[in-house]
């Protein structure tokens, strides 16, 4: 996906749309195909149709809406509760414009309707982040708008690395606007040390590699059977990893001792070697007489994440129905079904 690296996971991540602005089509085409090959675009010849087209996107952010929720608790503003219900978060597989929502937006500083500096201030979005582009006369400008935070980078035009530098500018102000844009959703959760992995650099380090290696495209915090993540690669192809503290799976190790399960199971416990497939909150009813006599069809192969304090398992698209409530994967939009389309206008998009 990319190198960026942020001190936290983010809870839920897809890829989302730059926004290439400029008055010469033969630059714009240009521009576009220095853009990594899977990425997603629009282009726009008219300053003010970009304006008007970003401004009205994200106004309603349906994902908050759906999984945030909070409650006074007294008459002063400090007395608020907040709730994230994280079984929601995953849903925003079934929304098919998640990828036309605008998170960057790459802009001209010289365009006949207004510059690129009056452009960059008359985004009413707070959260889409903005490159400049420059030629050899605007530097000075683009580093005063930038020191103003005008504008959150700016690149020239003439760079011989223009297109290196502006992928990873682009992916690196994709996350920022995830760690910025949810932050209602992501506070709470690390507040309350719900899925503290998130936070754990060991974990990170590792997701990251778990990341490149199934070539996952997308992803999204689940908390069941318990915490993990729930991804998606470019083809909507599912995966799962279910993630386990040491000492949650110490007390699991122990429960199955006290109810006489199999000698293999608690060994293979004991090594880290396996996690349940089932809600280990709850394991007093789930770890019965059926399961302990066909422990195999219960427990997923695991392993330690290097450098921390937990276990994960990875499992594929064919265990993934069986753990996730309400899963319809038949209805999942995946991101190699999603064009660019420059041309047509896109429906209106809800978050």
């Amino acid at each position: 996906m990319t190198d960026v690296k942020f001190p936290i996971c983010h809870l839920f991540y897809y890829p989302t749309q730059t926004i290439l602005v400029d008055d010469d089509p033969d630059f714009l085409d240009a521009v576009s195909l220095l853009l990594r090959s899977n990425s997603s675009y629009r282009l726009f010849q008219s300053a003010k149709q970009a304006l008007t087209h970003i401004n009205g996107c994200n106004q309603h952010v349906e994902i908050i809406r759906r999984c945030y929720s909070s409650y006074k608790t007294g008459p002063f503003d400090s007395d608020t509760l907040s709730h994230v219900d994280i079984h929601q978060i995953y849903k925003e597989v079934y929304n098919p414009l998640r990828f036309s929502t605008p998170t960057v937006v790459v802009v001209d500083y010289s365009m006949p309707e207004m510059n690129g500096l009056d452009f960059c201030s008359a985004l009413s979005n707070p959260y889409v982040k903005k490159i400049l582009l420059t030629g050899q006369a605007d530097t000075d400008v683009a580093v005063q708008a930038f020191n103003e935070g005008v504008i959150d980078q700016y690149i020239s035009k003439k760079d011989q690395n223009l297109a290196t530098k502006l992928n990873r500018s682009i992916a690196s102000l994709q996350h920022h606007y995830f760690n910025r844009t949810f932050k209602l959703i992501t506070d709470p959760v690390i507040a309350n040390k719900q899925s503290s992995f998130v936070s754990d650099p060991g974990f990170i380090n590792h997701f990251r590699e778990v990341i490149s290696r199934l070539d996952v495209a997308e992803y999204y915090l689940v908390d069941e059977p318990y915490s993990g993540f729930f991804m998606l690669d470019e083809n909507g192809s599912a995966s799962l990893m279910l993630v386990l503290e040491e000492a949650r799976l110490s007390q699991h190790l122990q429960h199955c001792r006290n109810v006489g399960a199999p000698d293999e199971l608690l060994d293979r416990l004991a090594a880290g070697e396996l996690l349940p497939l089932f809600n280990v909150a709850s394991e007093d009813d789930a770890m019965n007489t059926e399961m302990r006599a066909q422990w195999q069809k219960y427990y997923a192969p695991a392993s330690r994440v290097a450098d921390s304090s937990y276990f994960h398992a990875v499992l594929g698209a064919d265990r993934v129905p069986c753990l996730l409530r309400t899963y319809r994967p038949e209805d999942i939009a995946a991101y190699r079904d999603h064009g660019n389309d420059p041309l047509s206008p896109p429906p209106k998009f809800l978050h």
